[in-house]
């Protein structure tokens, strides 16, 4: 596929590929994921440019995701449950994650003009990134704003070690302390300004302890940025294809494609209020903040 990224004859793509792709270049055509220009294959456009090394989200890790999915199916089928290793959460994480790059840092500087509080909060501030997979959001942000300094937790060491890697890549492991545990084990030396929370991929069972944490993490008047990442879709053809993914993140505990009222509704029951909800090109978020009255002792 990524060799497709540029314009190849069928004699080339036979010599990359070691055999007569001829039906698979057809075939390729006739799904429109490739075109044929004279004489010459080429990825469709958009495909093109999500699988280039500008692109924002790590294309190749998603199609190893819609893999992963068809097998996780068939161990929800047999058994009721799907467990994942350490080289899969791996794979997940990069899937849902902004790949640091100016790509990127245009999706994060859209949020922090959508929600200045944030901007405001973390400039020259402290972030809490929990559930942070390998550092998307903190990493990309932390490229953005000089002055942030962050504290990242992920739960999986192998995800966490891949986070390692990136931010060292673009020399930001002086400001952004990356940290594999579980995130209801956190405790904070000093309160910060702001957290982001990956909700989606913390079971159900975890939930209310972490938000226990973050409510103690942050300084009275902190706010909370989350995603609504998965919405139940009203066409037909679309929902037959959600029922796969919610099949299994139900079989894990997972809370998939809870809707944004019902994900605010729980963070105010653990002692937020909140601040508003926002309709981007991104998708759905809300900001909440710890209230300045909730000052312990």
């Amino acid at each position: 596929m990524t060799f497709l990224s540029e314009p190849r004859t069928a004699e080339e793509v036979a010599e990359f590929a070691g055999y007569s792709a001829g039906e698979v270049l057809d075939a390729l055509v006739a799904q429109g994921i490739a075109v044929r220009v004279d004489g010459k294959y080429q990825l469709e456009g958009q495909l093109a440019g999500a699988l280039s090394a500008g692109a924002p989200v790590d294309f190749a890790a998603q199609i190893e995701r819609a893999a992963l999915l068809a097998r996780q199916v068939g161990d929800v089928v047999r058994t009721g449950a799907s467990a994942v290793t350490a080289g899969e959460s791996v794979v997940i994480a990069r899937s849902v994650a902004l790949t640091p790059n100016d790509a990127a840092r245009g999706v994060v500087t859209q949020i922090l003009d959508a929600v200045p509080e944030m901007r405001d909060a973390i400039t020259d501030g402290h972030l809490l990134d929990v559930g942070s997979g390998v550092g998307g959001f903190v990493l990309t942000t932390a490229s953005l704003l000089p002055g942030l300094r962050a504290t990242s937790l992920e739960l999986v060491p192998e995800v966490a070690a891949v986070a390692v890697e990136r931010a060292k890549a673009l020399g930001v492991t002086d400001r952004v302390d990356i940290r594999a545990m579980d995130a209801r084990d956190f405790e904070a030396l000093t309160p910060y300004d702001a957290v982001f929370w990956a909700q989606p991929f913390f079971p159900e069972q975890t939930r209310a302890a972490t938000l226990a944490m973050i409510r103690r993490s942050l300084r009275p008047g902190g706010i909370l940025l989350i995603q609504q990442l998965d919405a139940e879709p009203t066409d037909d053809d679309a929902r037959a294809a959600f029922t796969l993914p919610r099949l299994v993140a139900r079989a894990q505990g997972l809370p998939f494609a809870r809707t944004l009222d019902e994900l605010v509704a729980e963070i105010e029951a653990a002692g937020f209020a909140l601040v508003r909800t926002l309709d981007i090109d991104l998708g759905r978020i809300a900001l909440l903040r710890r209230p300045e009255e909730s000052r312990e002792g």
